[in-house]
């Protein structure tokens, strides 16, 4: 591990935990991104970034020179269904951009409380389909997101199946959120360990994001849902986080299901630790992943 992974985790811990233990309350999310977007949003020289509507939703295209523009990878930020924005996630975007070698189109869905379930899920299949009206095979796309943009990337997939759409290349979930009764065991087992939220937060956010929902609905839940047909799937997710089991569990129900699943649990990490890529080395490591899985299923 690298002399700056303990450093860092000690200002998570300082920065975002101590706010949560204070008040856990999963809006809070919302200004703690708001304010990383200066510091985190500036862009190289050899990446440009366009602001466009993406089947009618708010996106923007990063691109890194000479892409294969028949392609594209479409990503669903996190922040718990509250915060967030395509700026908060450059670090890991603009990367995707250069790597890939193809655009990634960062989507702007609708956050709750302002826009509660199904709003950012519309949007997100309105996005894909934005795509396919662009001409871009399905077979030509991939589909990420972290955490709330995990959740969505596989209710999207599960909103495409139902609804007879092809399914695109590929799905990428970084420390997804699948599961909305808490079921998993790392959920008060890690509630130490993890590095930047309280158990307490979770159960805040039902309330704002699908009051009275059925917790097992898999567009809510994507653990319980249909899952023979999807899209071959890579998750990565840390071992010390509180959402660790949402993604062991689903993989091993993607697997069950017979999709075609990799699972990477990483060591003494945090809560999409992707995001730190410009200071942390295993972050760097772990685009690299990210980045052999999609030029593996864009061929």
């Amino acid at each position: 591990m690298s002399i700056q992974r303990p450093l860092i985790e000690l200002l998570l811990r300082w920065q975002v935990k101590g706010k949560f233990k204070k008040n856990p309350d999963v809006q809070l999310l919302r200004p703690i991104m708001k304010q990383m977007e200066p510091r985190v949003s500036k862009l190289p020289k050899d990446i440009t970034a366009e602001p466009l509507l993406l089947g009618g939703v708010p996106a923007e295209k990063l691109t890194a020179p000479e892409p294969r523009q028949e392609a594209a990878f479409l990503y669903i930020h996190g922040g718990g269904f509250v915060g967030g924005s395509p700026l908060t996630h450059r670090p890991l975007t603009r990367r995707l951009a250069r790597d890939i070698g193809i655009p990634v189109y960062a989507i702007d869905y609708r956050l709750a409380p302002e826009h509660k379930y199904p709003a950012g899920l519309d949007d997100c299949v309105a996005a894909y389909m934005g795509l396919l009206d662009m001409g871009i095979a399905p077979s030509a796309i991939l589909v990420g997101g972290d955490s709330a943009g995990g959740n969505l990337t596989l209710t999207l997939a599960l909103r495409l199946k139902a609804e007879g759409l092809p399914q695109p290349a590929g799905l990428v979930c970084l420390s997804p959120a699948t599961d909305m009764t808490g079921s998993g065991a790392s959920r008060h087992e890690n509630a130490e360990s993890d590095a930047l939220f309280v158990a307490e937060m979770m159960d805040s956010l039902e309330a704002v994001y699908c009051p009275g929902g059925d917790e097992k609905d898999p567009f809510l839940s994507p653990l319980f849902g249909d899952l023979a047909g999807l899209a071959p799937t890579f998750i990565q997710v840390g071992e010390k986080e509180m959402l660790r089991d949402d993604s062991t569990l689903m993989a091993d129900a993607l697997q069950k299901a017979g999709v075609e699943t990799t699972i990477e649990v990483w060591p003494k990490v945090w809560h999409v630790w992707q995001l730190n890529a410009d200071m942390l080395p295993e972050a760097r490591e772990a685009i690299a992943h990210i980045v052999a899985f999609a030029r593996r299923r864009l061929g």
